[in-house]
């Protein structure tokens, strides 16, 4: 068969950072199977290339399967893109996956009428059995998906998660324009020596998280999504039939440093991201990993640089990866605020835990990155101030994201009515019990139609969608955001007089409306 794999553009107002590495290795399955296949990557050129260019290069042949992916930031591109493909393609399977589907597959299916078939979650397993089973279309013996019959939308059986990821090809750079993201090598929100690296790639060693939070999804490849999407009974009976799915799974260091050394042979790679949710939380493997690395000698050819999380960073460890040559590490902060991290996000994390973790970081000669939010649903203004001034004690550059409810997650799940009704006056009116003379079905096609406004305005959280936030508005969101970058504690407080937000005592030393009240009444005393 002639296969087309698309990758949608990826945060189009920043470089192009990150391979398409799950449609590529999605291509390397494709290949293994003997079939023909072409990688259309609308992310690697910038400017991006138009609708005009997209279509031009979709219309070189006529593909029997077209496979697109994608999180929900991307779904205003990736709509585009199936319109065109089935407009050029009347006759081609059109195979969906990722974030963007994994999580309402059949609400994004009727939105979608273009997609035949959509991969719940991990997809590796279910792309080969979808082009195994393409000649005789007996979709219903494909576990993991959600298909088209005649009118209806069916699901099969789920699939249980990959138990040995190590089974999983490379991805098929061969098809990748790789010069493309090379030329970006020196660019990064990171840094730690970013600057300086002229071929650096990403890829992920491990699939979901330890954490829980609220505002994250793990597309699909985690227990908890599982049990988010199937109910945790339904995951104990496959645990019972296939194994137990576990939260967290990692690939060998085996195949990590073979990986590697492929990279390095072909590319000359000098530098690595291991995109992983959590690289550091399971310290037993991060040790493995670091002897695996220096015993091969790659510590001396390569930099690396991870994620993890606060509570497992210990000097033990930040030392081990030190000497792999690991540069920095990214931690989410998130916020200042304990009552924020222990309620509003769940992380299970502190402050305390926070501010360790930068200290031993920096005595160990790794770089430390936080990344924060605001706009958690009880967050309010002393809230944001503590973060301010968490930010400014380890003398910090931060430009927040907003807390954004990308479908899949907890925040979504728990305000989707919320949410909604920031796109269709109706169903706000609805949600205070103002209008009741309409029937369920129409709500109902109103929250589809909401739903479909709402997935068209998501990009980065950088950008405002809606908010979650009881205390804070759009305005005020962005007028925080932009004050909270500036470490400005004095229009922050300003703007709390303005909106009548309450702020704690200990506050009104950097206020300059409070010191204007106090001296005003002195001179009156006086």
């Amino acid at each position: 068969m002639k296969i087309l794999l698309i990758q949608p553009p990826v945060r189009v107002d920043q470089d192009p950072l990150d391979i398409p590495a799950g449609l590529g290795i999605l291509a390397s399955i494709a290949v293994e199977e003997n079939h023909q296949v072409a990688f259309l990557d609308l992310n690697s050129k910038r400017p991006t290339p138009s609708w005009k260019h997209a279509a031009k290069q979709i219309s070189v042949e006529k593909w029997d399967v077209i496979a697109i992916g994608g999180l929900s930031s991307m779904y205003k591109d990736i709509k585009k893109l199936l319109q065109i493909s089935r407009k050029l393609n009347p006759d081609s399977l059109i195979v969906c996956g990722g974030g963007f589907i994994t999580y309402m597959p059949d609400r994004l299916m009727k939105l979608n009428p273009e997609i035949d078939i959509a991969c719940i979650g991990e997809g590796e397993a279910t792309w080969r059995e979808i082009l195994k089973t393409a000649d005789t279309k007996e979709w219903n013996q494909i576990k993991g998906i959600c298909y088209r019959e005649d009118d209806e939308l069916i699901y099969t059986e789920p699939r249980p998660l990959i138990p040995d990821l190590d089974v999983i090809p490379y991805p098929a750079y061969d098809l990748m324009e790789m010069d493309d993201y090379f030329k970006y090598s020196g660019s990064m929100w990171f840094p730690g020596g970013f600057w300086n690296s002229k071929r650096r790639i990403n890829f992920v060693t491990e699939r979901g998280c330890p954490r829980q939070c609220t505002f994250c999804t793990h597309n699909g490849m985690n227990r908890w999504d599982q049990e988010a999407l199937l109910g945790t009974k339904k995951v104990r009976m496959m645990d019972e039939q296939y194994g137990f799915q576990a939260v967290t799974r990692f690939f060998s260091p085996k195949y990590i440093i073979n990986h590697a050394k492929y990279l390095l042979e072909k590319f000359n790679v000098d530098y690595i991201c291991l995109l992983d949710e959590n690289l550091t939380s399971n310290p037993k493997r991060v040790h493995e990993l670091c002897d695996a690395w220096i015993a091969e000698g790659l510590h001396k050819k390569i930099k690396l640089g991870t994620s993890g999380d606060a509570p497992s960073i210990t000097p033990e460890i930040i030392q081990h990866m030190k000497e792999a040559g690991f540069v920095y590490i990214s931690v989410g902060g998130e916020s200042g605020s304990d009552k924020v991290l222990l309620n509003d996000i769940g992380k299970g994390v502190t402050v305390a835990n926070n501010q360790q973790a930068i200290d031993i970081m920096k005595t160990g000669g790794v770089e430390p990155h936080m990344t924060f939010m605001v706009g958690n649903p009880n967050e309010d203004i002393n809230d944001v101030l503590e973060t301010v001034s968490f930010i400014k004690k380890n003398n910090a550059f931060v430009d927040p994201f907003i807390c954004t409810p990308y479908p899949g997650t907890k925040i979504f799940l728990d305000n989707e009515d919320y949410i909604l009704g920031q796109y269709d006056e109706r169903l706000e009116l609805v949600n205070k019990g103002i209008i009741s003379n309409y029937s369920e079905e129409k709500i109902k096609q109103w929250k589809e139609e909401a739903l479909e406004k709402f997935l068209m305005s998501l990009n980065n959280a950088t950008d405002y969608s809606c908010t979650v936030s009881k205390k804070f508005d759009f305005g005020d969101l962005i007028a925080i955001k932009y004050f909270m970058r500036l470490q400005d504690t004095s229009k922050l407080l300003k703007l709390a007089h303005i909106r009548g937000w309450p702020h704690e005592q200990k506050w009104s030393k950097d206020c300059p409306v409070c010191k204007a009240k106090e001296e005003l009444s002195v001179k009156i005393s006086t």
